[in-house]
């Protein structure tokens, strides 16, 4: 799959994958993990534009604009409304090292969608997010992809009208997480509404939503006739969706390698924020390592006592000398 000039490798089913942007949750570690594990592309938190004009590149903002590691091609995600100052944004995460900017046209949060008049709410207004392509596109020398969502509600299905817009405006790719603004992030996706995109515009198109396993991805791609499928909450602590799809097999991990990945992405977050924030932030997402297994119980009950890399080291190394037990 082709954004622009840059290469995405397919995987054994003959689409691209690629990790959803996850506010607080798909970090540069979190990235380097999904890569490491044959994730096609990654995506990063999104970074809203006028944050970036007003604070620079330092703090939060050069956190989610880390170089990810192992990666050939850095997506920078920016939220925002105003075409101008979008524009001035991208120029930025160009300078930053972006190989390709993503539009954040799809999050359904309040605070965003409806205090801001960016995310989702663009879908309502077609002119200004036509308008915020045209302003980056004609500001970077990157490709500018958009993600949206298959509209506002159930009475305004708009991804296809948007779509064919966001195309003529100079999008280089386009990603539809197929339920609307006010289903969030529940029910079923409209998996038809990814298909009647794909059919409509002539660059790459992205499904996304309600994929929590290798097989659900293949059956939106199957189904849909998307180039790639973004998975987000089905990657939680779980790489080896990736893998599996990379390979064509099933992916399933031991308990001791399930450890010696979570050990891998504490000591990358150390790296990445400092022990103290690391072992505060890496509580839950831990957790989600070892969902639905027999150490679920024994890791639950360990790490909320955890604070330092040594007790979350000795603390997963007990629950694995005692599976299926509350230790």
């Amino acid at each position: 799959m082709k954004i622009g000039s840059r290469e995405i490798e397919r995987c054994h089913y003959g689409f691209a994958t690629l990790l959803a942007p996850m506010a607080n949750v798909t970090n540069a570690p979190f990235r380097a993990v999904a890569l490491a594990h044959q994730c096609g592309l990654t995506v990063s938190e999104m970074v809203s534009s006028e944050h970036l004009l007003t604070g620079g590149v330092a703090g939060l903002n050069a956190l989610r604009m880390e170089r990810t590691l192992g990666a050939k091609n850095q997506v920078i995600q920016l939220l925002g409304g105003d075409p101008s100052r979008m524009a001035e944004a991208a120029l930025v995460a160009e300078s930053e090292g972006a190989d390709v900017i993503d539009i954040n046209m799809g999050c359904p949060i309040r605070r965003i969608a409806h205090g801001c008049d960016s995310g989702v709410a663009l879908m309502r207004d077609p002119a200004r997010a036509a308008a915020i392509v045209r302003a980056m596109v004609g500001a970077v020398k990157v490709p500018v992809t958009v993600k949206i969502r298959a509209g506002w509600d159930d009475q305004s299905i708009n991804a296809v009208e948007l779509a064919r817009v966001l195309e003529a405006s100079g999008a280089a790719m386009l990603t539809v997480h197929a339920r609307t603004a006010g289903a969030v992030y529940s029910g079923p996706a409209r998996l038809g509404v990814i298909a009647e995109v794909k059919r409509a515009v002539g660059v790459p198109v992205v499904g996304n939503g309600g994929v929590n396993s290798a097989e659900d991805a293949v059956i939106m791609a199957r189904e849909t006739g998307c180039d790639g499928v973004m998975i987000g909450r089905g990657a939680l602590g779980n790489p080896w969706i990736f893998a599996s799809l990379a390979q064509g097999i099933a992916c399933v991990p031991t308990l001791a390698e399930r450890v010696t990945v979570a050990v891998s992405y504490v000591d990358a977050l150390i790296a990445h924020v400092g022990e103290g924030k690391a072992t505060r932030e890496v509580r839950k997402n831990l957790r989600w390592f070892f969902a639905g297994t027999e150490l679920e119980g024994a890791v639950r009950k360990l790490l909320p006592a955890c604070d330092s890399r040594a007790r979350i080291v000795t603390a997963l190394a007990t629950a694995l000398e005692n599976p299926a037990s509350d230790v």
